[in-house]
């Protein structure tokens, strides 16, 4: 029976490691005892039978059930020194870590599982340091010192909290840790316990001579057996008197909390075991059971860099192997490629590469190449190609030795353009501003640049905005970008003789799909006398040709552009004010502009009048669309001030813009391929004509954009067959970046977004990830299985993206019902009112601007983004 206040997570390995340290012995935690060091030399035998992969059960959150002695079986097994290291992480361990650890049998896969179970348990992974592993490091020898064995309770109090001490008595007598004389009881004193941050008193004692000590629980009976050897110290002051042990029963009695204060001080921190499947997914060993095909390797050494030498490596895979899948008649083919390299019986590095796309016509075999540069000397190189639309494997373990690099060429040095100068000629005078690290920038950036000439000014502008200009170098600047990771446009302009000379753009947070068109001919306030030569450079999704660039002159058109160069000649009247605007068109009908203003002598300011506008859905008490409402049902405020309405309209037949956001994490192993499914009917239902667009994006630790918007239901089809679940979870980065990939697109905009709401391992927090939502505009629509939060908090994360932005939050007990909440989803998007009005608000543009939107119809509510940043 479970006593009141225990917690099961603190049972299940820890019960079981307490039994094993036992069987051990005591000898398992001698004083000294270290974690364990690299295995020696020759350890790994390549070609030796894989260890049973458990990818499929860790997933799947099964365990293997040993019992007692096949347990103490396995753990008798272990070289010495991780039989010890199990044993020193006795209380950390969860029942699925141990088993799966038990299960490897190479050395320097149980390395690597050492390395990777510290790397979730870090209380504040932005610091360098684990602070948890340097404790349990420094703890381990003071523990062994004190005669406490790993497997025991006192341990784990220990590790988490440090010796006892810094505790008064209420007569001011100092007090740590004292024993009873005559029985196996202990009482532990904290005076600021760092698990709990408060005093905390802790009773350990034997209920009987063959048991181990357990902890005193409020309404437990005490019965310590009697003491049957020496007592652990010989210091007779820190003998419990009988006055202390009444005091700490009367302090634990009158403690309201004290249970849950004894859980936070006795539980280790647990992990998701998300981990372990990434680490179990990024094996080269064969699935059990998997279906295998046969492919052909080819190794060369073509090339040096430095002192490593190139190693190159050919896989042919035939198309009677791997004949892949077809999508609206095309063939497609869809690898993965994992790999180790062993050196010295450690694992050296391992990589993952993806090949996927279209199969060559004519085509009888897939190449898959790659390249890893190594030092020289021998090394085992092992290799697991998949075949992701047939489920088949190919496995490749070598012993390979490295040439020396000696006498080979250097590897050729890649030649590319920096984003943003095009073709632009060479000059006197350039500018180049340097990106920041980083794939996402908030707060306080510095921004350099590398000049080349002089300049009589530099001026930096954000967002269109000048900041700063200086006179003098260094030409650099700290922007502050705000708190909401969201798009921004920094650049900088090279003035002389007050005219523009060179200048340069950087664009951030965009996702790697933008479509944009620039200038780079002629220059923003620059003086064309007679006529003037356009210059554009453009970028596309995927780097696809534009179908058109269209020119104009004060809006007349002069010019349409179908290929690169993208040059044309424009006649001027002399002196003449103008502005050249270019618009460039991609197939599927997108679109993207750029103006400038020509022949003036100084800078004009361009001002804009925005719009807000608000996409808003109307439901009933059934949470059913209501269509058909008048402008006047409408109240419209903003910051609790009236605002007044601009623009009113259903928009049913507006194009539907959406993105369908899948996680892919480890976590959601089981439930991918019926996302996938779901999201395919969803997609046949929403591409209804040419100009709705979807994309398709997933995301583990990183976020990948499966296919950009498109109306082809059959390239949203392919995308959605190669999404593979494993890794970590980035949920808040991934939905900034999807967020920040609708930037300039126009008409019903939605992210469609299934997850199990946990994020491990994002840039972001939560309030910057809705600060980036206020900002897009874009709404948010959230599904998620209810058995898959294993927190509340969790939940939450899904409910309040959808409610922060005029959402939907929907938690299925059955994924049986995923395409009826896709369905539901879908049918809101195409019965949105969209609501226009220019603020009146004298806010600073920094400040947010809170939403009121109401609706006077009997049973309804309107649901729409809670608020915006300017």
């Amino acid at each position: 029976m479970r006593r009141p206040g225990t917690s099961i997570r603190t049972t299940c390995a820890a019960c079981v490691l307490l039994v094993t340290a036992a069987w051990l012995g005591a000898a398992a935690a001698a004083p000294g005892a270290q974690e364990p060091q690299a295995p020696p030399e020759g350890s790994v035998r390549p070609g030796a039978t894989p260890p049973p992969n458990r990818r499929q059960e860790v997933r799947q959150g099964q365990r293997t059930q040993r019992a007692p002695r096949e347990l103490q079986a396995a753990v008798d097994s272990l070289p010495p020194r991780y039989r010890q290291w199990v044993l020193s992480v006795a209380g950390l361990i969860t029942q699925a870590e141990l088993d799966f650890f038990l299960d490897l049998s190479q050395d320097y896969r149980r390395d690597a599982f050492i390395e990777a179970f510290w790397k979730p348990r870090d209380p504040d992974p932005v610091t360098p340091q684990n602070e948890l592993r340097d404790r349990w490091q420094s703890y381990l020898t003071a523990a062994g010192s004190d005669g406490i064995p790993y497997g025991d309770p006192r341990f784990v109090v220990f590790l988490l909290n440090g010796p006892p001490g810094g505790f008064s008595l209420p007569d001011g007598r100092p007090v740590g840790r004292c024993f009873s004389r005559s029985r196996e009881l202990e009482i532990w004193f904290y005076g600021q316990a760092p698990a709990t941050g408060r005093r905390m008193i802790i009773i350990f004692y034997k209920p009987g001579r063959e048991a181990g000590y357990e902890i005193y629980h409020l309404g437990a009976s005490l019965r310590p057996v009697g003491r049957s050897g020496g007592l652990p110290t010989r210091d007779v002051s820190l003998l419990c008197a009988d006055d202390l042990m009444r005091y700490a029963s009367r302090e634990i009695s009158f403690q309201g909390d004290y249970e849950r204060q004894l859980e936070l001080a006795t539980t280790p921190p647990l992990p998701s075991l998300e981990w372990l499947a990434t680490f179990s997914g990024s094996t080269t060993d064969l699935p059990a059971g998997a279906e295998t095909m046969r492919v052909d390797y080819e190794f060369s050494y073509p090339a040096r860099t430095q002192s490593r030498t190139a190693l190159q490596v050919l896989v042919r895979v035939g198309l009677a192997e791997a004949p892949g899948r077809r999508f609206d008649g095309q063939l497609f083919h869809d690898f993965r490629l994992r790999g180790e390299v062993i050196r010295n019986g450690q694992l050296f590095e391992s990589f993952d590469y993806r090949f996927d796309g279209p199969t060559p016509d004519g085509a009888s075999e897939i190449p898959l190449g790659f390249t890893r540069y190594l030092r020289p000397g021998p090394v085992s190189l092992f290799v697991l190609v998949e075949d992701v639309f047939g489920n088949r494997y190919a496995q490749l373990k070598r012993d390979i030795e490295i040439p020396s690099p000696d006498g080979l060429p250097p590897v050729a040095a890649a030649t590319s353009l920096v984003a943003g100068t095009g073709d632009q000629p060479a000059s006197e005078r350039t500018l180049r501003l340097i990106a920041p690290p980083g794939s996402i920038h908030t707060g306080m950036v510095r921004f350099s640049t590398r000049v080349r000439g002089e300049f009589e000014r530099v001026a930096f502008f954000l967002d269109d905005k000048q900041v700063i200009s200086k006179r003098r170098p260094p030409y650099s600047v700290e922007l502050n970008l705000g708190n909401a990771p969201v798009p921004h446009r920094v650049r900088v302009v090279g003035l002389v003789a007050s005219a523009e000379a060179a200048s340069d753009q950087l664009w951030l947070n965009q996702g790697n799909q933008r479509f944009r068109v620039r200038f780079i001919e002629p220059r923003a306030g620059g003086i064309y006398p007679g006529a003037l030569t356009a210059r554009l450079q453009v970028d596309t999704p995927d780097g696809r040709s534009p179908e058109r660039i269209e020119l104009f002159l004060n809006e007349e058109p002069v010019g349409t552009l179908a290929e690169p160069p993208f040059e044309h000649s424009v006649s001027l009247t002399d002196g003449q004010l103008a502005v050249v605007k270019a618009v460039a068109y991609l197939a599927d009908g997108s679109s993207t502009e750029d103006a400038v203003l020509v022949n003036s002598s100084e800078f004009v300011e361009d001002v804009r009048v925005e719009l807000v506008e608000l996409h808003a859905v109307v439901v009933d008490g059934r949470n059913q669309p209501v269509t058909g409402l008048a402008e006047q049902t409408f109240r419209l405020r903003e910051d609790g001030i009236d605002q007044r309405i601009l623009r009113f309209e259903e928009t049913a037949d507006a194009p539907v813009n959406a993105a369908l956001l899948i996680d892919r994490s480890s976590s959601m192993e089981r439930h991918v391929d019926r996302v996938a499914e779901a999201a395919y009917s969803f997609a046949q239902q929403a591409l209804e004509t040419d100009d709705d667009r979807l994309a398709v994006m997933s995301f583990a630790e990183v976020t990948t954009v499966d296919t950009g918007f498109t109306s082809s239901l059959a390239q949203v089809e392919r995308a959605l067959a190669g999404i593979d679940a494993l890794g970590g979870t980035g949920l808040y980065d991934a939905v900034v970046q999807t967020l920040n990939y609708f930037e300039d697109v126009q008409g019903q905009t939605a992210i469609v977004l299934f997850s199990d709401g946990k994020d491990e391992g994002s840039e972001l927090r939560l309030e910057q990830t809705i600060a980036g939502a206020h900002q897009a505009g874009v709404t948010i629509y959230t599904l998620g299985l209810v058995s898959s939060f294993e927190e509340r908090a969790d939940r939450r994360v899904l409910e309040q993206l959808a409610e922060e932005t005029g959402g939907r939050a929907i938690f299925l007990r059955d994924l049986a019902d995923l395409d009826g909440a896709y369905g539901e989803i879908l049918a809101e998007i195409r019965s949105r009112y969209l609501i226009a009005y220019q603020s009146t608000s004298d806010k600073p543009d920094r400040d947010f601007r809170e939403i009121q939107l109401e609706v006077d119809a009997p049973g309804a509510k309107v649901r729409t983004r809670r608020g915006y940043f300017p």
